[in-house]
């Protein structure tokens, strides 16, 4: 009896650690994607730090791999992933905050270049008054 349940459980605990295996390099290939989505939208100026690190991790991973340890492969390659994807999120906020400044900055301008025509106009307004009422 104790022959059968080894028979049975073996192939599953080995069946179990291929797909570890193929989740774990799907894993990487998606960190991968993640790394050059990050590089893509400028990710090394703005988030540098999380992307090394995600970059290096990658790298570990894919020792890990290589050493047979798929199960450290895979944590490595999915914190990878999510590193590059903070860093790819960050390098978007950085992106978009400075349009928001910049965007901030020409409606100040503008609201000046109003201010300053509104009050040409209400000299303009008080001359015609006076030249009106003489």
């Amino acid at each position: 009896m104790k022959w059968i349940i080894c028979f049975i459980a073996l192939p599953m605990v080995l069946g179990c650690g291929g797909e570890l295996q193929q989740l774990a390099v799907e894993t990487m290939q998606n960190a991968n994607v993640a790394l050059s989505s990050a590089d893509a939208v400028g990710a090394q100026e703005s988030a540098g730090a999380p992307l090394r690190a995600a970059q290096k991790m990658l790298v570990t991973a894919e020792n890990a791999i290589n050493a047979g340890d798929a199960e450290r492969a895979y944590r490595l390659a999915l914190r990878s992933y999510l590193l590059a994807r903070i860093a790819t999120e960050t390098a978007i906020a950085v992106r978009e905050e400075s349009l928001v400044q910049e965007a901030q900055a020409q409606l100040t301008l503008t609201e000046e270049n109003v201010a300053e025509v509104l009050q040409r106009l209400e000299t303009a307004r008080e001359e015609f008054d006076t030249l009106r009422s003489d």
